[in-house]
């Protein structure tokens, strides 16, 4: 499957200019896009969550190599050195909402979000499982 590219801030500007409410121009809005967006990577660089309103929180994490799994402890000299993680913890209202899409496209047959299709591997495991028929067919990129 071909790699999409996230919403930009460009992209977003016009969503939003787009808008019936908005009172905005686009330029103005982009700007306070990449302010605050400038602003989310500082404080995730410096180690603070960001909460994004109706869309959940970033937590960034701080990883250390415990030694499982046949891979030796973090050393200094050694290797596998401390390294960072985010988690993304979505808010429970969009968990929902997402989830009631997903099923009712499935119930009409668009098996995945409208930019996020199955892949073929879900696809498999889906039928096999008995939640989409045999002969369902994985949706062509536009």
């Amino acid at each position: 499957m071909a790699r999409i590219r996230g919403l930009t801030a460009n992209q977003m500007a016009k969503r939003i200019c787009d808008r019936k409410d908005n009172v905005y121009d686009k330029k103005i809005i982009e700007n306070i896009l990449n302010m605050y967006m400038d602003e989310c990577r500082k404080a995730l660089l410096s180690g603070e969550r960001v909460q994004i309103s109706k869309v959940g929180t970033i937590i960034p994490e701080l990883k250390v190599h415990e030694g499982n799994f046949n891979l030796s402890i973090c050393n200094k000299d050694g290797g596998n050195p401390p390294y960072t993680k985010l988690r993304i913890r979505r808010n429970n209202v969009l968990g929902n909402a997402m989830n009631k899409i997903l099923v009712e496209n499935m119930e009409n047959g668009i098996y995945g979000l409208e930019k996020l299709p199955f892949s073929r591997q879900q696809m498999d495991i889906l039928k096999k499982s008995g939640f989409i028929p045999e002969d369902a067919k994985i949706r062509k990129e536009e």
